[in-house]
């Protein structure tokens, strides 16, 4: 049992100095790291997108008939060359639809602040500040998409490399267990 864990404890480490050399790029180099991962999403979903074409081809006439193989080869071959071919523009896409959410929240709320008020709760105004407040986010957010995609990048980026540092000190007491 403990050489079991001992042969884990190996493995988790070394998988975790990666994910920090990883979490490191996501920290310091947030725009090429996301860049990177779109580009990497985008070369697995175009080879997805050939192998189901090539599925549909040399799958027999029966499972022809009711296959969507080849459509859906078709559709992610063509999300995955768009997401190599311009990665920014997807970055910038994904922000602008998190900040119009968000606006469309922030106005939902705004809203409810003010059913709030008149069934006489006593937190309507906090629902209303809030709702302000998110609202002026989505703008930014929409406003400035790049720098609202480095900042998450760059949170995501520490609390990967929390998260690892929490994972090689497990894996160090594993490997100390007699």
């Amino acid at each position: 049992m403990i050489d079991t864990l001992k042969k884990f404890a190996k493995s988790s480490l070394a998988i975790s100095i990666v994910l920090i050399i990883f979490s490191l790029l996501l920290i310091f180099r947030p725009a090429q790291s996301l860049t990177f991962i779109v580009i990497c999403l985008g070369v697995i979903l175009a080879a997805t997108g050939i192998y189901h074409m090539f599925s549909y081809f040399t799958s027999t006439k029966e499972m022809k008939a009711f296959s969507f193989e080849l459509i859906e080869g078709i559709i992610s071959l063509c999300i995955g060359l768009l997401l190599i071919a311009k990665p920014n523009l997807i970055n910038e896409f994904l922000a602008t639809l998190v900040g119009a959410w968000i606006i469309i929240q922030s106005v939902l709320r705004f809203q409810f602040s003010f059913n709030l008020k008149a069934s006489d709760n006593k937190n309507w105004l906090l629902m209303l500040v809030l709702s302000v407040l998110t609202f002026i986010l989505g703008i930014m957010i929409i406003f400035n998409p790049f720098a609202t995609i480095a900042a998450v990048t760059t949170i995501c980026g520490i609390m990967l490399l929390i998260s690892e540092i929490v994972n090689i000190i497990e894996a160090i007491s594993l490997l100390k267990l007699k």
